[in-house]
C-alpha cells in the first residue's frame, strides 16, 4: 500500500472488492460507473496494466476512443508482452483513423503469437486504408487459407481486386462470396458489372453501404485526389444559362451526399432540401448549415411521397447508380413547377441507351437522355461534355444537362 498521504490507502481485501465491483458494473453495461470506479482504483494503483486495460475497454464501449487509447497506451507500456492489449489498441487507433499506429499495434499482437483471423483481418484493413495493397492481399489470402468462408475477407478482398484491376481474381472472389451468402446484393451487382449483365439499377443496400463507409473520406478522396468538379460544372453552366436572375424559392438536391452540390447552389436557393440514402453522408452535410431540411430516403421513394413542387432539382453524380431513368424523370417532372429546372450529370456511354460498366457504375448515352426527355415532357436547354473526375489517372467524361419543364 502507498505511504503517500495524498493518496487513499486500502487493504488488499478492499481493493479486490472494489475491483470486482468495477467488473460487475462493466459487465452489466453501467459503463460510466465502471470507468469512475476503475479511475478511482488507478489513483491507488496507477501502474496496474489490468486496470488501464479494463478502463480502456469500457471507454471504447462508450465510443470515447481518444480516452480509451490513452489507457491502452499506458497498459502496453506496463505490459508490452500482452497481445490482447496491442489488439485492442489497434482497434482504437482504427476508430481514430490513425491507421499507421493501428497497423503497428496489430503487428505487435501478431509477433506475440496472436494469429487469429480477427487480428489478421484488422491488420489487412489497415494496410488497405494505407493503400499498401500487396500486404493487404497477402493477409486476406492467409485468412482464406484458414477459413475460405470468411465473409468479410471475401467482401473486402473482392472489392480490393476490383479496384486494383485484377478483375479475374475479383470475379472468382465474388463467386465465392455468393456461394457463402447467395443473397449478397452488392456482390451480385459487381459480378454483373464484370460479366456484362446490364441491370436497371444498383441495389439500394449496396449504394447505402458504399456511401456510409465512404462518408468520412468522401470529400478528401473525391475532390482532393480524383479532382471531382461536377457540382462546380453544373453551377457554371447554370450561371451561363441564367446570368441575370438565378434566384429560386425551393431547391431539391437529390442524392445530396455531403453537400458538395448544395454548397454551389445555396446562394440562389431561398430554401434547400437534401435527400440521401446514407445517414453518414447526411450527418456531414448537416454540419455545413446550408440545408433547411435533410431527409434520409431513397430518392425515388421520396419523389413519390412528397407533395411539394420545387423550382429546381439537382442530381449531381447520382445517375451513375441508376440505369433506367424513365420513371425517375417522370416523377421529377411531376414534382417541379412550370418552367422549373432539372440539372444533372451522367457518365458517357457508347451504348444506345445505358450500360453497367466494370466499375459498377452506370453510363448513359446522350441519345437515351434525349429520348427520355421527349417521353417525359422535358426540354433540353443545355448539354455539355465535361471531365467529371479522374480514375486511375484517366479522366472520366460525361455530360452535364439542364432541362426545363
Amino acid at each position: 500500500m502507498s505511504n503517500d498521504p495524498a493518496k487513499p490507502t486500502l487493504s488488499p481485501e478492499e481493493l479486490e472488492k472494489r475491483f470486482k465491483h468495477a467488473c460487475y458494473l462493466h459487465e452489466n453495461d453501467r459503463l460510466g460507473d465502471a470507468v469512475d470506479t476503475y479511475n478511482n482504483l488507478l489513483t491507488i494503483l496507477p501502474n496496474s496494466p489490468l486496470l488501464h486495460f479494463n478502463c480502456g475497454l469500457a471507454l471504447f464501449e462508450l465510443n470515447l476512443f481518444s480516452e480509451a487509447g490513452k489507457h491502452y497506451e499506458i497498459a502496453s507500456l506496463l505490459n508490452p508482452e500482452d497481445p490482447d492489449i496491442h489488439y485492442n489498441t489497434g482497434l482504437t487507433y482504427r476508430r481514430l483513423e490513425r491507421y499507421e499506429d493501428a497497423a503497428k499495434s496489430f503487428e505487435h499482437a501478431v509477433k506475440l503469437g496472436d494469429t487469429t483471423i480477427d487480428t489478421l483481418y484488422n491488420l489487412g484493413l489497415c494496410y488497405q486504408d494505407l493503400q499498401n495493397y500487396s500486404e493487404a492481399e497477402r493477409l486476406y489470402d492467409t485468412i482464406l487459407a484458414k477459413n475460405p468462408e470468411h465473409l468479410s475477407t471475401l467482401n473486402n478482398f473482392a472489392y480490393l481486386c476490383h479496384k486494383t484491376g485484377d478483375l479475374q481474381k475479383a470475379e472468382t472472389l465474388y463467386h465465392q462470396l455468393l456461394t457463402v451468402n447467395p443473397e449478397h446484393k452488392a456482390a451480385k451487382h459487381m459480378l454483373n458489372s464484370l460479366s456484362g449483365n446490364v441491370t436497371d439499377t444498383a441495389p439500394l443496400e449496396y449504394v447505402e453501404a458504399v456511401f456510409d463507409n465512404y462518408a468520412k473520406d468522401f470529400e478528401h478522396s473525391l475532390v482532393g485526389q480524383l479532382q471531382y468538379n461536377t457540382p462546380a460544372g453544373l453551377w457554371e453552366r447554370f450561371c451561363q444559362m441564367f446570368p441575370q436572375d438565378k434566384s429560386k424559392d425551393h431547391c431539391l438536391d437529390l442524392g445530396c451526399g455531403t453537400g458538395l452540390a448544395g454548397e454551389q447552389f445555396t446562394s440562389c436557393c431561398r430554401k434547400l432540401t437534401g435527400v440521401d440514402i446514407s445517414q453518414e453522408m447526411l450527418e456531414i452535410a448537416d454540419k455545413k448549415n446550408i440545408y433547411q431540411e435533410l431527409i434520409k430516403d431513397d430518392i425515388f421513394r421520396f419523389l413519390q411521397s412528397t407533395e411539394i413542387s420545387y423550382d429546381l432539382i439537382l442530381a449531381a453524380d447520382v445517375f451513375t447508380y441508376m440505369g433506367d431513368l424513365e420513371k425517375l424523370f417522370k416523377e421529377c417532372n411531376g414534382k417541379i413547377v412550370e418552367n422549373g429546372l432539372f440539372l444533372f450529370s451522367v457518365e458517357e456511354s457508347a451504348s444506345e441507351t445505358f450500360e453497367l460498366k466494370q466499375t459498377g457504375r452506370f453510363g448513359h448515352s446522350v441519345g437515351y437522355i434525349e429520348k427520355l426527355c421527349r417521353n417525359t415532357c422535358w426540354n433540353i436547354l443545355d448539354c455539355h461534355l465535361s471531365k467529371l473526375r479522374q480514375d486511375k489517372g484517366e479522366w472520366i467524361k460525361g455530360h452535364l444537362f439542364i432541362l426545363q419543364k
